[in-house]
């Protein structure tokens, strides 16, 4: 089963170049090149090639896919049977949980307040937590920035949470934050020097999320919805206290293959994004111009401040999937080797099997994301992540090796 979609250039731009203001109409590009077109046609026709028999090997009931060109969503489909048992396959409408892809969302949405001043990258977050201060250490407090907080390098605790069951009580983000029930009783804490390296903290989005909540006087995933998530467009995504139903939630799956029920987190900020592979490709866009002259950013936030989430952070080494990666404001960063070019991404993860992966090369305009929900998610991921590399002429990185 697979069903898909396609956007051409011509009839989207329309669209957008009427939401453009202050774009000169002469200025505005909305058609392909010819050679744009090319890239685009390779990329889609290898991506459409490569996942009948990637969901084949790597043994998944089916994924849901979208790719970015020429800085837009150019294409989405579905593949397989999200719910088996009703019949009801993956389409591009299909929900899941996005886990750590969480996390870029979340960045932008403490960087819109970062723009009204509200807060600054390099103040300690004591300023914004409004009483609520980290738990005493031998380590100094002040040295926790929201810089450090969205690029892991502010020593903090927690690398993941396991989230909730359906039967069982879900913490506040308050009581999460002192003691986390789904990650061993451990608070938000500071545990190594902050500012010396790259530690994923799982954790630090908790506290990011409670900085948004505090300084924004509203709650995080109503200010998150309502200054990221509607103004890109992405109205299939939310941060629910508790996960949808299937459908519109695909079913996910336990390590020995069986259904197993989603798990609900209070830490949102971390893990608490559902999505579809279309909704999030839009953010994807956002990352670089629009084809009609559209601002990074579409005006969500600054294309300073994009720039500033795309850029690696000091202290920001790190092997998230890709060795000699390092982390801008909520996002890993790889110079890809032969081009220089830059890759962009973040997997995401949520028990007990939700795997996903988003990439974009800004220099080629071009970004993709698939979305899964079972076991070798991760795995089918990362390989149809170097099959879009190839198509793009890139040189792969050595983890590409055997993957197609």
């Amino acid at each position: 089963m697979h069903q898909h979609r396609l956007v051409l250039g011509a009839a989207l731009c329309l669209g957008l170049a009427a939401a453009a203001p202050g774009v000169a109409a002469a200025e505005r590009k909305c058609e392909f090149t010819a050679a744009e077109r090319e890239t685009a046609e390779i990329t889609l026709a290898s991506v459409q090639a490569a996942m009948p028999g990637l969901i084949q090997r790597y043994a998944i009931p089916g994924a849901a896919v979208a790719l970015v060109s020429n800085g837009h969503v150019r294409w989405t489909a579905g593949y397989g049977w999200a719910i088996p048992d009703k019949r009801i396959p993956f389409s591009p409408d299909t929900v899941f949980q996005a886990g750590s892809m969480t996390v870029p969302i979340t960045a932008w949405t403490l960087l819109h307040l970062v723009e009204r001043g509200r807060i600054k990258l390099d103040e300690p977050v004591s300023k914004y937590l409004r009483g609520r201060d980290l738990p005493e250490s031998p380590f100094d407090a002040d040295q926790v920035t929201p810089r450090r907080v969205l690029s892991h390098t502010a020593g903090l605790s927690i690398p993941s949470y396991a989230g909730f069951g359906p039967k069982q009580s879900l913490q506040t983000l308050d009581q999460s934050l002192r003691g986390a029930l789904d990650a061993g009783d451990q608070p938000v804490a500071i545990v190594a020097p902050p500012g010396t390296g790259f530690q994923y903290s799982a954790g630090g989005y908790a506290l990011a999320e409670l900085m948004v909540r505090q300084m924004a006087n509203e709650q995080f995933a109503k200010m998150a919805d309502r200054q990221v998530l509607r103004r890109l467009d992405m109205f299939r995504s939310s941060l629910p206290d508790r996960p949808d139903a299937a459908p519109p939630l695909a079913v996910t799956y336990d390590d020995a293959g069986n259904p197993a029920p989603a798990r609900a987190f209070s830490a949102l900020g971390a893990a608490g994004l559902q999505t579809t592979a279309p909704d999030y490709a839009r953010f994807v866009a956002a990352l670089m111009p629009g084809p009609c002259g559209e601002p990074p950013g579409r005006r969500v936030i600054k294309p300073e401040l994009v720039q500033q989430s795309r850029e690696p952070q000091p202290d920001t080494d790190n092997s998230l999937i890709f060795a000699g990666s390092r982390y801008g404001l909520g996002m890993a960063v790889k110079t890809l080797p032969g081009s220089g070019n830059t890759l962009l991404y973040h997997p995401g993860e949520n028990p007990p099997n939700w795997h996903g992966l988003f990439a974009a090369v800004p220099e080629r305009q071009s970004g993709m994301v698939v979305l899964t929900s079972a076991p070798g998610g991760r795995e089918m991921g990362l390989a149809l992540l170097c099959t879009w590399l190839g198509a793009l002429g890139e040189t792969l990185p050595g983890e590409c090796a055997g993957m197609n």
